[in-house]
């Protein structure tokens, strides 16, 4: 009896190891479906409100305890968002307030899961390209179209009433660039990655997994 005792003992500490394994592993990818999902249907907003509605990303901004990093969709009936002028543009926008103008509205926000980040710093990597017909989105950096550090760290894809993309790191012009990508990662499982890239002349989404 001793020996049974002991045997279950070892088989639930494997599974007890195993499923800590799991979980965080589980929340990348949940995470990463999530994501590609809230893209597509900001696109589908803009497509069916004739407006434009933009995904802002804030990395570093954290609600508290192990969750970093907020996604915010904003139709932007009043055109202020990216404004340079206006005191409601992204420059300044806090994503703990979610405040909108009297046209505009908050149509979705995302909380990345505990311990899943928006990350690593180089993306899928350095030299990372991808295959046709994304080879111009790139993948280098763990937001490519976002600027600034820590909290403030922002930026945005911008879907118009035609479904194409846009990208900003601030209020003012776009960047100019064919495409951007968001990369998720959970630091523990290593170089496990998932990027969700957007092509900047159709909108659409598209989700790699890397590692």
């Amino acid at each position: 009896m001793m020996v049974t005792v002991a045997i279950m003992g070892i088989i639930v500490a494997l599974a007890t190891v195993s499923l800590q394994r799991a979980r965080p592993r589980a929340n990348l990818a949940g995470a990463a479906v999530d994501l590609q999902a809230l893209l597509h249907g900001a696109r589908q907003q803009a497509l069916a409100s004739g407006q434009n509605v933009a995904v802002m990303v804030f990395p570093g901004y954290s609600p508290g305890g192990d969750v970093v990093g907020r996604i915010v969709v904003y139709q932007d009936g009043d055109g202020t968002l990216f404004d340079a002028t206006s005191a409601d543009s992204i420059d300044g926008y806090d994503p703990a307030v979610l405040k909108c103008g009297p046209n505009s509205e908050i149509v979705s926000t995302l909380d990345l899961p505990p311990a899943v980040r928006i990350g690593p710093a180089v993306g899928m990597g350095a030299t990372a390209k991808l295959v046709a017909p994304w080879t111009s989105v790139p993948v280098n950096l763990d937001c490519t179209f976002c600027d600034g550090a820590g909290a403030a760290r922002r930026g945005a894809v911008v879907f118009d009433p035609r479904g194409r993309a846009s990208f900003y790191s601030k209020a003012g012009v776009a960047l100019a660039v064919d495409g951007g990508s968001v990369s998720l990662q959970v630091p523990s499982l290593g170089a496990e990655v998932r990027t969700l890239a957007v092509g900047a002349s159709t909108g659409a989404v598209t989700s790699f997994d890397n590692g």
